[in-house]
């Protein structure tokens, strides 16, 4: 879980663009301080709500008794078992869940469209756009990818759960993504080429974990119980009316297919291992050509990278720091004058922007 708030913290467009709505560095990290009280905050309940929900259902399962398919309708169950007879209760439980869905979906819209206009056609095709215009393409690509994103919903009945779908392809595009950053952040030799095959290759590889295990599942070869353990539930306190109820037909494993000890890996170690793949690998293939750390801008090298190292020997930790303070002695000063990122650019005239 660890790398994957850090993706979606770090380097998560949705997140950089709230990022860059106020002034000052400073003002974004005590933002981010209140949201870690809010989130954590959030976190704890839903872990006590998931406790509430085992406890309830320990001795009487509602997926073995066919109360539920998946495992994301255990909680609306037990809302409508606990409360449904309280009016507003459930209405309420459904507002949150639609509200939070949309003020999620909301802001993924808007990042992609900016990123499609701003990358794809500003930058890459070289269009130049008035304001108006670009307003109004953003707009239209924001509902584009709207009506993908609602043709996607038709593929989530194949999933084994809303929420591990989520967490599944937030690790494998976000971890690769992660990794070219940290390559570019605390490695000063890294280049380019290194960069690209670590990321390609980390989401090539994370792919087919992630798409492994959901064919695992189908063809019943998925077990789990190494890295993904179940708690144990029955089925010996249920209530006889939930016993009346039709037994499936067992579904057949399809064959061939091979499964690999790779897809037992629980999805919370996609992003974990994306990162990792990514990092490794644009090292190695940095260090055929690797860049020289005396032309780069010290304002892209995290400042923190000789304290990473402060428990290894001390010929690593001199080494460490001469390259450290050697990066960017051959660049020439671009600005001085507030330090790295203390100010929005956004935020100021075209004219003090030449000044510094």
């Amino acid at each position: 879980g660890f790398f994957t708030w850090i993706s979606i913290y770090g380097i998560n467009q949705t997140q950089v663009q709230r990022y860059l709505t106020v002034k000052k560095k400073s003002q974004a990290v005590k933002a981010i301080w209140l949201n870690v009280l809010g989130i954590g905050s959030l976190l704890l309940i839903c872990a006590y709500a998931g406790l509430v929900v085992f406890a309830f259902y320990h001795d009487c399962d509602p997926i073995t008794t066919r109360q539920v398919e998946k495992k994301d309708q255990i909680f609306p169950l037990f809302v409508m078992q606990v409360m449904g007879d309280y009016p507003g209760v459930p209405g309420l439980f459904v507002a949150g869940v639609f509200s939070g869905a949309l003020s999620t979906v909301s802001s993924g819209l808007n990042s992609l469209a900016a990123v499609c206009l701003r990358d794809f056609i500003q930058s890459g095709c070289s269009i130049q756009l008035t304001e108006t215009r670009a307003t109004f393409i953003t707009k239209m690509l924001a509902v584009a990818f709207g009506i993908c994103g609602y043709g996607v919903v038709f593929a989530v009945k194949y999933l084994p759960g809303v929420l591990e779908a989520a967490l599944g392809i937030f690790g494998i595009v976000g971890g690769p993504v992660l990794g070219a950053f940290t390559l570019g952040m605390f490695f000063p030799f890294a280049n380019s080429l290194g960069a690209f095959v670590g990321t390609f290759s980390s989401l090539i590889f994370t792919m087919w974990m992630g798409f492994g295990q959901t064919v695992a599942k189908a063809a019943q070869t998925y077990d789990g119980a190494r890295w993904s353990p179940k708690m144990p539930v029955s089925t010996e306190n249920c209530p006889l009316a939930w016993y009346n109820y039709t037994v499936r037909a067992t579904k057949e494993p399809f064959t061939p297919f091979t499964h690999l000890e790779l897809y037992e890996v629980s999805y919370m170690w996609f992003s974990a291992i994306a990162w990792a793949w990514c990092v490794v690998v644009g090292i190695l293939i940095s260090l055929f050509k690797p860049t020289n750390h005396r032309r780069l801008d010290r304002r892209l090298i995290c400042p923190a990278l000789p304290s990473l190292f402060a428990i290894w020997p001390r010929r690593v930790r001199d080494w460490i720091k001469n390259i450290y303070d050697e990066i960017g002695a051959d660049l020439e000063d671009v600005t001085k004058s507030n330090g790295p990122g203390a100010v929005n650019m956004g935020y100021i005239g075209e004219k003090r922007k030449e000044k510094m």
